[in-house]
């Protein structure tokens, strides 16, 4: 382990041990739960931890940080610093130091720490939702796009054109704005401590149970009936409301990590299902960011207001920094990446027209093979046989592209997508099946003009 890894699970071992003594509960987090599941130790260099915990149980940790370790750690959270992306607590150590350049987030205590990210057991009211939102908008430096955002969601309401919502949404950074507009009105009478503090405040005070159809057994569901279960809810730093089962605390499983015994959730797929959607296999593998990065400054020995201070007099601040950093992404977003998109995607439709070529041409002495597999139902052999048509229809799909030969392969490609279970579409807000999906994507020309058939107004063979 790093020295940073090193104070980092101590940091955690101190909030198990503080939750065993005050009756508190927990739960490894996001990606971390992934990377514990994964490995039984740190193998590179990440250096941050993630959480989850009840939102009352956290009001207590706080409690006890204050009155027994005041002195060498600190919970940075809305109470204290309102420029936080989203309402969560930092647990940090105060004689450590670390900064991370990369990011766009101001913090307050620049040290090594573990990210505690609170569930809710009870939902508050609509006004109180809209506040957080605002509030995450305001983070993002993005408030004066809260009374476009209400209008343009009214102006969907009334015409029930979605283009008017999908417009204003993709130009902030929330994935969800609703109620937001309650949220501007109460945040003009209020400081933005007083605001950060009522937020928290009503959501303790909350009393009307989080429910979600999602986690309800086989067995209770009745047809044309809607059953929920309560579940507690997780907000995210996007506005997005996660559901997640209400036995998250109880229904635990210990994973060793570094020689300690760490609680993740035995269900752990419904978790990673209701937080990540789609691919969350995938997710929980990815890389987690670490110190070995130029953007990273840390020290475990030195604390950050220690560093503070040598750095006072500097002309750039490290909010300047992170103030940078977000004019950075805002530029990548606004102008770069959709220009390096669409040479890319216009690049990938013009590389269609020679992989159909490819894939067409590759499979031309393997078609009555093909016809044999399908007919007999060998749904193994067949897709063994299909296996270049099917990873270049995947990697077209992705990129928004359809893949398309001619009507036989792609009868044999849909049985087996449907062998697969493959998830459907939204097209026009109907649903449709991920075959009719990569169908709509096809352009008309492919449709009806097939290879063999190009080939053959050209006198072009190849016998």
């Amino acid at each position: 382990m790093t020295d940073v890894q090193v104070k980092l699970l101590n940091l955690v071992d101190e909030i198990a041990d503080i939750c065993e003594k005050k009756n508190l509960h927990y739960v490894v987090a996001g990606m971390t739960a992934g990377y514990v599941i994964n490995h039984k130790k740190f193998d590179a260099e990440q250096c941050y931890f993630n959480i989850n915990m009840p939102l009352k149980d956290i009001v207590v940790l706080e409690e006890y940080v204050k009155e027994n370790l005041s002195d060498k750690r600190f919970i940075e959270s809305w109470r204290n610093n309102q420029e936080l992306s989203m309402l969560k607590f930092r647990y940090v150590d105060k004689n450590t130091l670390l900064f991370d350049g990369g990011s766009t987030e101001k913090h307050i205590a620049n040290g090594i720490h573990v990210n505690i990210f609170p569930t809710r057991e009870f939902e508050p009211s609509n006004e109180v939702r809209g506040c957080e939102r605002y509030l995450q908008l305001e983070s993002y430096g993005q408030s004066s796009y809260a009374p476009w955002v209400s209008v343009f969601k009214l102006a969907t309401r009334v015409s029930h054109v979605r283009i008017f919502k999908r417009y204003i949404m993709g130009r902030i950074k929330l994935e969800n704005a609703n109620y937001i507009h309650k949220g501007m009105l109460k945040r003009r009478n209020m400081t933005k401590k007083e605001f950060a503090d009522f937020i928290i405040d009503e959501n303790l005070k909350a009393n009307k149970p989080f429910t979600s159809p999602r986690f309800v057994p086989e067995e209770r569901q009745k047809e044309g009936e809607k059953v929920t279960e309560p579940c507690l809810a997780y907000m995210t730093d996007r506005g997005r409301v996660v559901k997640f089962p209400i036995d998250l605390y109880s229904n635990v499983k210990k994973y060793e990590f570094e020689g300690r015994q760490l609680n993740v959730y035995s269900e752990y797929e419904k978790y990673f299902e209701s937080l990540y959607q789609n691919g969350w296999e995938n997710k929980i593998t990815e890389e987690i960011n670490g110190t070995d990065r130029s953007t990273v400054i840390y020290d475990a020995e030195i604390g950050y207001a220690e560093y503070g201070e040598y750095i006072k007099d500097d002309k750039v601040t490290l909010w300047d920094i992170a103030d940078n950093k977000k004019a950075y992404n805002a530029w990548m977003g606004k102008y770069y990446n959709p220009a390096v998109n669409k040479a890319w995607h216009t690049f990938m439709r013009a590389r269609r027209g020679v992989e159909r070529i490819d894939v067409w041409y590759r499979l031309r002495d393997k078609r009555e093979a093909l016809r044999e597999a399908y007919d007999s139902g060998d749904n193994a052999k067949l897709r063994k046989l299909m296996k270049g048509y099917l990873s270049t229809s995947d990697r077209y799909t992705a990129e928004k592209i359809g893949f398309y030969i001619d009507d036989e392969l792609f009868k044999y490609a849909t049985r087996l997508w449907e062998e697969e279970e493959r998830p459907g579409r939204m097209r026009d807000e109907n649903p449709i099946t991920y075959a009719e999906y990569v169908y709509s994507l096809v352009p008309d020309l492919y449709k009806t003009e097939t290879p063999d058939i190009y080939f053959e107004n050209r006198g072009k063979t190849f016998d």
